[in-house]
């Protein structure tokens, strides 16, 4: 019952805890600063679906509902396409982050620059990896997370959804629609996974939020650090 209740404190508190780090902007800052400082990245609107993703996940050893979602899709999966497998998530995971290096490639201007997306990338997959291995760690011990077989987050999900986020940060400027295309690529990956029977819903959308997230978290402390030596 503690090892339950400790993974949905965990998860959730990853969820929204960010929301509590967001510093008052000094009302001295001159308008160039601001430019570097308010940026939304973290602000309550910008995490209800990531943190919903989450927060739903987390509440599977409580509400048995999401179990029976969880199992009934998983069961249908099974029955219906029992001898489907691709490994193509392996690759196309790694499309929406690989695509802002195709547009510093082809000199399309995004948000930051070619030395910027390798330290944000890089930052991106540490915190995604490092945060996701503390959610195995601790789900691997709470049996409605591993009785299917599966492993709670998705990793693949994850590290597609997380960059999907860096592009649409990239583009979100420049052309909106574009910069929502990597959610689609990331989307796929979920749902391959889930027909792959390799994750359960929860798991997928549990990597989809973390992902995300991880992003913001990791955009928030590059501007914080871009700000100061502005």
């Amino acid at each position: 019952m503690i090892k339950k209740y400790f993974a949905l404190l965990m998860i959730t508190a990853f969820a929204y805890l960010p929301v509590c780090s967001q510093a008052p902007v000094d009302s001295n800052i001159d308008s160039l600063s601001k430019k570097f400082y308010n940026h939304n990245y973290l602000q309550p609107s910008a995490l209800i679906i990531p943190g919903t993703f989450l927060l739903y996940s987390g509440l599977k050893p409580a509400i048995n509902g999401i179990e029976r979602i969880d199992n009934t899709i998983f069961t249908q999966i099974k029955k219906n396409d029992p001898a489907f497998h691709t490994n193509v998530e392996d690759y196309l995971m790694w499309a929406p982050s690989a695509s802002v290096y195709l547009l510093d490639a082809f000199k399309i201007k995004t948000k930051n620059n070619f030395k910027e997306h390798l330290i944000l990338d890089a930052g991106s997959m540490i915190i995604t990896g490092g945060i996701g291995y503390g959610m195995r760690l601790v789900s691997r011990h709470i049996k409605v997370y591993t009785e299917e077989g599966t492993k709670f987050p998705s990793g693949h999900t994850a590290n597609a959804f997380r960059g999907a986020e860096i592009l649409h940060q990239e583009l979100k400027d420049k052309n909106k629609l574009v910069s929502y295309s990597g959610y689609v690529v990331a989307t796929t990956v979920g749902i391959l996974r889930m027909y792959n029977k390799a994750h359960l819903l929860t798991d997928v959308l549990a990597g989809a939020g973390l992902g995300i997230l991880s992003t913001k978290l990791t955009y928030w402390i590059f501007d914080k650090i871009k700000f100061r030596k502005k």
